[in-house]
């Protein structure tokens, strides 16, 4: 198929430089001859034949007045041209659109209430996808957000990106204008030992404080329920009017990756360490590595951990009682004990609290 002519399935759109060629070869004259019995360059037949260039204007009338036909009808073949092209790309942008939708869990808004709980059609789905994230197409959620700072990057795929971007995307939601208050690293500092304290609580009576205390500094915390194949537990994002978000999932819903994952994002936090897309892939690693020391840190300190580690007793009882010396729960210690192949997965399993998150 030539490239004056573009063919989709059964829609095929001809570029008014298809037509012009049909009469370079109905005359059996060369292009350059062509260009000159029309007054026109050879290089603008050469465009205008190949598709490359839209007709104008001024050699439209020229056709007209060497071919007889009207001004109106050389106009009107790029104008059903261009209409062709854009139906064209939008039957391609429905197709990816439905494989993008066919990615995503739709079940995850109806038990957030987000949608009422009925059969959908896809191009329903698509439609209130679109609305709920304020975009256009849902092509947008197939790159990661240059403006976000994501926890566990490594380990995404197209479907993770595109399901992480809709946790993004509805924590951006519940948190825009939620307040105007700047972010304060002093303050979110002073509070830093309340939040080491609330780690020997349930979620549920810790929750609200957090959300309150993390406010006054700036920080919006949004919970949200893990979405299937999203692969992140938290993640960071500045607003234009100098607060912050913090999005924070109950992904594995054990107790220790919630509170390390929270603390690895406020340490991005105080660092200004958000996402920035000219970061190199080694640059990004170290500053993913401040976030995990911080947070390490935050919670046992490291002259502390280093002689845990040399005393090599890691029964349950010396965990507990360590962990009690450390002011911090049971499962933050053995999170990270599992985390560097100390103490096996699945051993001591009933020290760690499950955290299950709702939004009401």
């Amino acid at each position: 198929m030539s490239s004056n002519k573009t063919l989709y399935k059964d829609l095929i759109a001809f570029h008014p430089g298809s037509y012009v060629e049909d009469i370079v070869e109905d005359l059996n004259i060369t292009q350059k001859e062509f260009a000159k019995r029309l007054d026109a360059t050879p290089k603008s037949i050469s465009r205008l034949i190949n598709g490359e260039e839209k007709l104008s204007d001024e050699l439209a009338m020229k056709l007209s007045k060497l071919t007889g036909m009207s001004l109106e009808t050389w106009l009107n073949l790029q104008k059903k041209y261009d209409a062709k092209i854009l139906e064209i790309k939008e039957k391609e942008l429905e197709e990816e659109e439905e494989e993008i939708c066919r990615q995503i869990d739709f079940k995850y808004f109806k038990n957030l209430k987000l949608v009422e709980d009925r059969r959908f059609k896809i191009n329903e789905k698509i439609e209130f996808l679109r609305s709920l994230l304020n975009i256009s197409s849902l092509t947008y959620l197939t790159k990661l957000n240059p403006g976000i700072s994501f926890r566990n990057t490594s380990q995404f795929n197209d479907t993770s990106v595109i399901n992480a971007n809709i946790l993004l995307e509805i924590a951006s939601n519940l948190a825009r204008n939620k307040t105007d208050t700047k972010l304060n690293k002093r303050k979110l500092e002073r509070f830093l030992p309340e939040i080491k304290k609330m780690t020997l609580m349930d979620y549920q009576d810790f929750s609200g404080v957090l959300e309150e205390k993390l406010l006054e500094c700036g920080v919006i915390l949004v919970a949200l329920p893990s979405l299937k194949n999203a692969q992140i537990n938290g993640a960071t994002k500045r607003f234009i009017n100098g607060s912050v978000l913090l999005m924070i999932t109950d992904r594995n819903k054990d107790s220790d990756i919630f509170w390390f994952s929270l603390v690895h994002e406020i340490g991005h936090i105080l660092s200004s360490d958000f996402y920035d897309n000219d970061l190199s892939n080694e640059e990004y690693q170290e500053k993913e590595k401040r976030a995990d020391d911080f947070a390490k840190s935050f919670f046992i300190e490291d002259d502390a951990y280093e002689s845990f580690l040399a005393s090599k007793d890691f029964t349950k009882e010396a965990l507990i009682a360590f962990s009690k010396e450390s002011s911090i729960d049971p499962s933050i210690l053995l999170g990270r004990l599992q985390k560097e192949d100390i103490v096996p997965y699945g051993t001591y399993e009933e020290l760690k609290r499950r955290y299950s998150i709702n939004i009401n």
